[in-house]
């Protein structure tokens, strides 16, 4: 005899095709929220990407960021270029300049910080205390990173006195021992961005301000790993878009919902948040070139990177002039 299903049977089927359905629909609500993976360090420049996350920019724009944390800034240069993480937002490098000559394939693809001088100070120099600083002090020790921006800048600001930074000692210290060192004589310069630059400013002063020896500099930079600038471009418009919002947002100011928000995503006291002087983040989302090129210009005389790239072969405009729309 042929088997027949019965009535009961036949329901619970039909629930089943009903739940696949479902289920279906559910899948296909996921994949239309495409996972961006985005490296962050808890620091105050890094606000436009905190403040469009918390206040849901990115999820308006149908994307589910997860915020990769504690990568250096070597290790998130290799997770770009692997593909682990899909955006890297922070300061420029000559490893990065360098991984874009040798043919990675990532792109700057928005500005995230100028030095600018008709801002407040982010980055500068602090002396011991008793230095006297008139004219060229003698000095031997300075805490400066070897390399990138920051050091491209010291060197700048430095070279106004008649310094020469590769002259000097570098020393590379964590924030929480300068204060003490700069007090006992171990050293005699520390440069430094905000906010440890605002906490040890205030007993020792800033000596040199950043955006005088390198006005207009392009500090930061947004970039996109290979899958978002060439593979799935939409996706990286959508996310582009929401970065633009948190850029508007942060323009804003120290509201207190923007200060709540840096505060709770740095972990630091909202007060020195309140302080501290925000680096300066054009909402237009363009790139200074020309610094950039002067910066690749001194890593070469320096020995830092092996050739240039042309702003062709390192810049991609087409998302942030997508996103103007």
């Amino acid at each position: 005899m042929r088997w027949r299903p019965s009535h009961r049977v036949l329901a619970a089927l039909a629930l089943l095709a009903t739940a696949a359905c479902g289920n279906k629909d559910t899948a296909s609500t996921v994949r239309a929220r495409p996972k961006v993976r985005v490296s962050i360090t808890p620091h105050i420049s890094w606000a436009p990407i905190f403040l469009a996350y918390e206040e849901g920019d990115f999820a308006r724009e149908g994307l589910e960021v997860e915020l990769v944390h504690a990568m250096r800034s070597d290790e998130s240069l290799v997770a770009l270029v692997s593909g682990d993480i899909d955006v890297r937002p922070g300061p420029l490098s000559t490893g990065v300049m360098s991984a874009i000559a040798q043919g990675a394939p990532v792109r700057i693809t928005a500005g995230m910080g100028v030095l600018d001088t008709t801002h407040c100070t982010y980055f500068g120099i602090v002396p011991r205390r008793g230095l006297d600083t008139s004219g060229t002090p003698t000095v031997s020790r300075i805490r400066a990173s070897s390399e990138g921006t920051s050091r491209y800048v010291v060197h700048r600001m430095l070279a106004t006195r008649g310094i020469e930074l590769r002259a000097l000692e570098s020393l590379r210290l964590p924030e929480a021992v300068v204060m003490g060192s700069l007090e006992d004589g171990a050293l005699d310069l520390a440069a430094m961005s905000e906010p440890a630059l605002r906490r040890v400013a205030r007993t020792h002063g800033v000596w040199l301000a950043g955006e005088k020896a390198a006005p207009g500099f392009q500090w930061a930079v947004l970039m996109y790993s290979e899958r978002l600038w060439k593979h799935e471009p939409e996706i990286g418009v959508r996310f582009m878009r929401a970065y633009r919002r948190g850029l508007a947002r942060y323009a804003e100011g120290r509201t207190p919902r923007n200060v709540d928000i840096v505060a709770r995503s740095t972990e630091e006291d909202p007060k020195i948040v309140r302080e501290a002087c925000w680096l300066s983040i054009p909402t237009h989302g363009r790139i200074n070139w020309t610094t950039i090129a002067d910066f690749q210009r001194w890593a070469i005389a320096e020995g830092l990177m092996e050739r240039t790239v042309t702003e062709a072969q390192a810049w991609d405009s087409t998302f942030v002039r997508a996103s103007d729309r």
